[in-house]
């Protein structure tokens, strides 16, 4: 996290003392979590006198610690390389986990992995972190899942509730992920069965705020991008597709309120509920980022329009949890761009 983000106040989240002496072990966390997750547990740490000790397994964390040179020195925060389907087990005791490996944005974007590599990185990860769980009696997991796990939207529905009955088509390769987050789900239900743990799942949909890439697949990353560097911004569709977008820092607040209080084997939608077509946020990002910019929307249709429905149904966070939405989509995305301001050509 920036300078300028640490300088902010924590998170609002409410319950630190329930991770006062917490051991995490957190997988997949140098992604674009990890570069929240780890510097604001750091800084609670620091500041609540938590007692916290974090192992994060990564590919690469030498790479994650020169984005954040402030935590290299952090007694409370250690790295273990490996990949997470076959890591070895770290040392010492853990009274939590927080399991969010999957395969990397850039490669799927660049179409780096196939589909059956995709699926079996969640499937065969998440087997080897439940083995961890299991063998060492860790009593706590959080599994951060994906909106994917839902099939199409049907018609008169308009968001996706944790109980929606359709799943990815099968023959689909385009969503390995969602059939990979399906069967994730069923082992953390048999290995909770087995073996006596409790875990929670988190359903995450779709974000914004710093560190999220700007030249990938994510269509408000571009949107800011082009705004801030570009001569127009560009949708390449006909902007019909519904989305909604949390703030990467109210997400921090979903998950530790999940990992502390979800209701054992339950399963938590994550994100905003505010629809928004993505040419509605084209432009939405246009007037604010840079107003009088064009905005040039190429494509045509493509599918269905309830097949372009990407949104959660929250009301279990709120009624269970307490969880809303934070911080407005507008000062999401102007954070996010003060952000990457730095990023503009000279």
């Amino acid at each position: 996290m920036s300078p300028a983000l640490l300088a902010a106040p924590l998170n609002p989240f409410a319950d630190w003392a329930a991770l006062r002496g917490a051991r995490i072990f957190i997988t997949g966390g140098t992604g674009l979590f990890g570069h929240w997750l780890q510097p604001l547990l750091c800084r609670a740490n620091q500041t609540h006198g938590l007692g916290l000790q974090l192992t994060v397994l990564s590919r690469d964390p030498a790479r994650f610690l020169a984005a954040h040179p402030e935590l290299a020195d952090d007694t409370a925060l250690s790295f273990i390389a490996g990949d997470v389907r076959d890591f070895a087990f770290p040392a010492g005791e853990f009274s939590h986990v927080i399991h969010g490996a999957a395969t990397a944005a850039a490669a799927t974007f660049h179409r780096q992995e196939d589909a059956l590599t995709k699926f079996d990185t969640t499937y065969a990860g998440t087997r080897r972190v439940l083995d961890f769980v299991a063998e060492r009696g860790i009593p706590r997991l959080l599994v951060l899942g994906s909106g994917a796990y839902y099939g199409p939207l049907q018609a008169g529905h308009t968001a996706y509730p944790e109980d929606y009955p359709v799943a990815p088509e099968p023959g689909n390769l385009d969503v390995a992920i969602g059939h990979a987050k399906r069967a994730a789900e069923f082992l953390c239900a048999a290995y909770a069965a087995r073996h006596g743990f409790s875990y929670s799942v988190a359903r995450c949909f779709s974000f914004v705020g710093p560190h999220l890439p700007l030249d990938l697949h994510y269509a408000i990353g571009n949107f800011i991008r082009d705004a801030l560097t570009a001569p127009a911004i560009i949708v390449g569709g006909d902007g019909s597709p519904i989305r909604s977008y949390l703030y990467l820092g109210d997400l921090m607040v979903w998950l530790l309120t999940v990992l502390t209080r979800g209701a054992p084997g339950q399963a938590y939608n994550v994100g905003s509920d505010e629809a928004i077509s993505i040419g509605e946020l084209a432009r939405r990002v246009g007037a604010l980022l840079a107003p009088g910019k064009p905005v040039h929307i190429l494509g045509q249709p493509n599918g269905l329009p309830t097949r372009n429905i990407y949104v959660p149904d929250i009301r279990r966070a709120r009624a269970e949890l307490g969880l809303d939405v934070l911080t407005p989509l507008d000062d999401a995305i102007r954070i996010t761009a003060r952000h990457a301001a730095p990023q503009r050509p000279n």
